[in-house]
């Protein structure tokens, strides 16, 4: 989903860092002033950072496992 900086910046409730570290791992890309997000991968995230002090290199392999869960899951319940 696209945003403006500050429709993100509001989502994440002003953390500015958590912004720069999302776009650091390639959670987020910004294209001027508009962003593009998966607004759940980063609110995930944000939980991730601020409630359970995870380090931030393990954040995208979280996400991505996370991912493949999900993956899994949607594939189970086809069959």
């Amino acid at each position: 989903m696209t945003y403006t900086y500050q429709h993100l910046v509001a989502l994440v409730d002003g953390d500015h860092e958590l912004i720069e570290q999302l776009v650091e791992v390639g959670e987020i890309t910004l294209d001027g002033t508009t962003a593009t997000v998966d607004v759940e991968r980063v609110l995930v995230a944000r939980t991730l950072v601020r409630e359970l002090e995870v380090d931030w290199s393990a954040i995208p392999i979280i996400l991505r496992l996370r991912a493949e869960l999900a993956a899994a899951r949607a594939e189970l319940t086809r069959k």
